[in-house]
């Protein structure tokens, strides 16, 4: 055997070897390839499932939240549109809100004149922030929605102050931050403005839940305000346009019944011309008609909307002042005696005359629980302030209270 032929044999396993090694070695990299496009694979698809299962989470609390919604909206729809005070309104639309956003801040704003909203309900109001605060339309967050008339978020309103000045932020007048609002607006008008502060509960379509709220507010206003003025025009006295005896009867008594409900309290005020034969002996009858119409124009317009005035019979009148309690019934009686007392009444002659008022103020529960017993009590005060000497108004002294039949009077000028 050739001495070489051992060397060439050593040789041959040696590359044959290291060509075993270099598959290895190039198998082992494929390998590791294989085993880093899994590992990305599969941290791609852990990052899918992640965001799948944050999709059905998410899905499921808004499913959650709609259907608690879709159950509750029946109920709020039949209060809105069968309540009809216009008081009743914004407390069920912030209990509306409330369910589905569990907000730290609720606000309900309607609107005062052509463009001034004010504050009617609140939860949550910050320090300084009162119900009947006033924001005019474009002041703020608050505002802009209302001139606008576009439901906005936190980033509408980013957006809205980059467009506008470059600011950061928009001004607010009122120590109020919200993060969303929607304006109630019907036929072209805004009626009001509903705001959510800090919301625990967020939803996909935040903006149009709330827009959806709105809307529903925006049809309970309009309702409201046809429903009292129907019902107003079917019961209205032909001189003075003021409602009439029925038509006061018959609603205080729906009210005394709310009232209790509700425990809320309901005061009845009184008045009577003075000296109203002798105004109509001295200058005829159309004269007197004339003092009639015009002494209900002044007490229509120092009462509230939902306050219920009445003509209840010749020169008598009669206001029901639904959630007032005496003291603040008393300041409104007052206020409406000021009012006629100062105003000069025109005669079909040309010279101007004088007239005042008295009156009585009777309040449910402390001077009595039903129509009839609220009525009388409020009538013995409005006697008692005629032979105190007219031209003042006077509290009616409940009997429960004191064991008393005699009234007393508030310290009026006469």
């Amino acid at each position: 055997m050739p001495s070489y032929l051992p060397w060439i044999m050593w040789s041959g396993g040696i590359l044959f070897l290291l060509c075993l090694w270099s598959l290895a070695r190039r198998q082992q990299r494929r390998l590791q390839a294989v085993v880093r496009d899994q590992a990305v694979r599969n941290g791609e698809i852990s990052r899918l499932l992640k965001e799948q299962e944050q999709a059905v989470a998410d899905a499921r609390s808004d499913n959650k939240m709609l259907s608690g919604f879709l159950v509750v909206l029946p109920d709020i729809v039949r209060h809105l549109n069968t309540n009809s005070s216009r008081r009743a309104i914004p407390p069920l639309l912030s209990s509306c809100l409330d369910q589905l956003f569990e907000p730290a801040q609720v606000l309900v704003f309607l609107t005062q004149g052509e463009n001034e909203l004010m504050l009617v309900h609140g939860k949550g109001l910050p320090e300084g922030v009162e119900r009947g605060a006033r924001i005019r339309f474009g002041q703020g967050r608050i505002g802009l929605t209302a001139d606008q008339q576009r439901t906005m978020d936190r980033d509408s309103f980013l957006s809205e102050s980059r467009f506008r000045r470059g600011e950061s932020e928009i001004r607010e007048p009122l120590a109020i931050a919200v993060d969303l609002v929607a304006p109630m607006v019907n036929e072209g008008r805004t009626l009001g403005v509903l705001a959510l502060g800090n919301p625990a509960r967020r939803h996909r379509d935040d903006k149009r839940m709330i827009k959806l709220v709105a809307d529903l507010g925006a049809l309970a206003l309009v309702n409201q305000r046809m429903f009292n003025a129907l019902e107003l025009t079917a019961n209205r006295d032909s001189l003075t346009g003021l409602g009439t005896k029925r038509f006061l009867n018959m609603k205080l008594g729906e009210l005394i019944h709310r009232s209790e409900q509700n425990h809320e309290p309901l005061s009845v005020l009184i008045f009577d011309i003075d000296h109203f034969k002798r105004f109509n002996d001295t200058h005829g009858h159309l004269a007197g008609d004339e003092c009639l119409k015009k002494v209900a124009s002044l007490m229509r317009e120092q009462v509230r909307a939902d306050d219920i005035p009445a003509r209840y019979g010749g020169e008598e009148f009669v206001v029901v002042l639904p959630s007032t309690n005496k003291e603040d019934a008393l300041r409104i009686a007052e206020k409406i005696r000021r009012g006629i007392e100062s105003h000069t009444f025109d005669l079909p002659t040309g010279r101007g005359v004088r007239v005042t008022i008295s009156g009585g103020v009777a309040s449910l529960s402390v001077d009595g629980s039903n129509t009839q017993e609220l009525l009388s009590a409020a009538d013995r005060a409005l006697y008692t302030a005629k032979e105190a000497g007219r031209n003042r108004v006077m509290a009616s002294r409940s009997r429960y209270l004191s064991g008393e039949e005699a009234d007393t009077a508030t310290p009026q000028s006469s």
